[in-house]
This record gives structure tokens, C-alpha cells and sequence, in this order.
């Protein structure tokens, strides 16, 4: 894919900002991004996804950026998964800009983790996530989501978790245990 200059001016921007931490420079500009009309018609749908080994089909993936200190990729999620819960050990900007993905937060307590809020982002929606959040995303029935996934930091290199979608004990994160971890979506 190639990549459009709207999104190489925003990587571009973003660079210096994550140097220095300044994660609402990056939300401002992200929110600016996907509010533009024409944003999401120029970014081409990536065709034919693969399956996973379980038979999955999550959604595609496309990295526009990748650096010590900033990652930022393109992500489609395609509806009809409960993808599981994990961690980015990282602070994460996400903005939706086409169809919907419904974000499951959860908490952690003495007691381990907890299922705590939920929220639908809706095309032009962007949220922040701490970086000791932990969420699970899915797309509802019949609207797949693309979203901008925003990392500070190698999102392929840092030691993350997974969290088991029934009892929620936490595991290694690993490309195996996370297709063995999604489940159909209710």
C-alpha cells in the first residue's frame, strides 16, 4: 500500500511529538486527520485478509511507521471476532476513521483483572489509553472498523500481555495465544 500524504505529513508531525511525550499534540493531530472528509476514501481497503491458523479472520494490518519511539500503523477489524483482552505497555492513540470498533476496558485490582467500561467508536472517534490500559476490541455485525492505532514506542518489541476472554488470567503475549484467545462474537 502506498502510503497517502495526508498520513505521511501526520507521521511526520508525530515523530517530534513522541519524542517528547506529548501525547495530546499526537491526539490533536490524529483527531484532525481522521476529521477530514476525504481521509478515509484515501486510504485503499487492503483486499483479501488472511486467515488465522484457528480460522480467524481478524482484519489487516498495515504499519505506516515503526521506530524505538513511535509506532503507527493502519488496522482494519473485520466483524464477527471478540478479539482478547491484552496490554500495550505503552501509551496508545486510536482514532476510528471509517465504520465502528467496540472498545472493552478492564482494571486492575489486588484481585487480578476486571471487565470495567465499554465503549463503540464511531469513524471520527479517538481515545487515549494509558499505558498500563488494558482493552479488547471487536467490530459489531456487519461493520467492520479502520482505525489509526498510534503506539509510543515498538509496539513488536516490548514484552506485552494477553489475558484469557473467561477467566482473565494473564499470559505472555503471544501471535499463538492470541488466536487461541478470540472468540465468535456474541
Amino acid at each position: 500500500m502506498e502510503i497517502p500524504t495526508e498520513l505521511k505529513n501526520f507521521v511526520q508531525a508525530c515523530v517530534p511529538l513522541a519524542a517528547s511525550h506529548e501525547h495530546g499534540g499526537v491526539k490533536r493531530l490524529l483527531t484532525e486527520l481522521i476529521a477530514e472528509p476525504s481521509f478515509a476514501s484515501s486510504i485503499p481497503p487492503f483486499g483479501e485478509v488472511e486467515t488465522s491458523p484457528r480460522g480467524w479472520t481478524l482484519g489487516g494490518e498495515f504499519v505506516c511507521h515503526k521506530a524505538d519511539d513511535l509506532t503507527v500503523m493502519i488496522l482494519d477489524t473485520l466483524p464477527g471476532v471478540e478479539q482478547p483482552p491484552h496490554d500495550h505497555e505503552m501509551h496508545a492513540i486510536i482514532g476510528v476513521f471509517e465504520g465502528c470498533e467496540d472498545q472493552r476496558f478492564f482494571a486492575r485490582s489486588s484481585e487480578g483483572v476486571t471487565p470495567a467500561a465499554g465503549r463503540s467508536m464511531e469513524a471520527g472517534d479517538v481515545v487515549v489509553l494509558g499505558e498500563q490500559s488494558i482493552h479488547a476490541i471487536s467490530s459489531p455485525a456487519g461493520r467492520a472498523a479502520r482505525a489509526i492505532h498510534v503506539y509510543f514506542g515498538d509496539i513488536y518489541d516490548v514484552e506485552r500481555s494477553l489475558f484469557h476472554p473467561d477467566t482473565l488470567e494473564q499470559h505472555p503475549f503471544t501471535g499463538e495465544l492470541y488466536d487461541e484467545f478470540c472468540r465468535p462474537a456474541s
